[in-house]
């Protein structure tokens, strides 16, 4: 069960990176909990996947370029995946660059991902926003 979530979980950064939101949408839960830290661009809590696809993902993309989610390590524990990577990308109105290290909860239930927590510096990222 732990590496069958954890090959659900690569799906999930294979599909985000090549922009395919169906497959996204086919193994995020209807009602999943993504938990993203305050200071992160599109910060906040939001449940479902309307939520997830509309705010978080279409605003990463249209606000930087380049954006990265770039997974290293994945390691599960029950019914739990935890990714160690780093973000990275380019601020599309101030130009800055920034990389910042993540580790990330993903909770699955039957083949679904239905939750994300998230752990990273917020301060190298907001301060790629800011235009000098």
């Amino acid at each position: 069960m732990e590496e069958n979530n954890i090959e659900i979980v690569k799906d999930l950064y294979r599909f985000f990176k090549e922009k395919n939101d169906r497959k996204v949408s086919e193994i995020l839960s209807e009602d999943i909990h993504w938990n993203q830290m305050d200071g992160f661009p599109e910060g906040g809590r939001f449940v479902g996947i309307t939520e997830v696809l509309g705010f978080v993902f279409t605003g990463l993309r249209s606000q930087w370029a380049d954006w990265c989610s770039c997974a290293e390590v994945f390691f599960a524990s029950g019914n739990s995946v935890f990714v160690k990577g780093f973000y990275s990308g380019i601020h599309k109105m101030s130009q800055k660059t920034f990389k910042a290290a993540f580790i990330v909860e993903y909770k699955l239930k039957d083949g679904k991902i239905t939750e994300f927590n998230q752990c990273t510096d917020t301060f190298q990222i907001v301060q790629a926003t800011v235009k000098d």
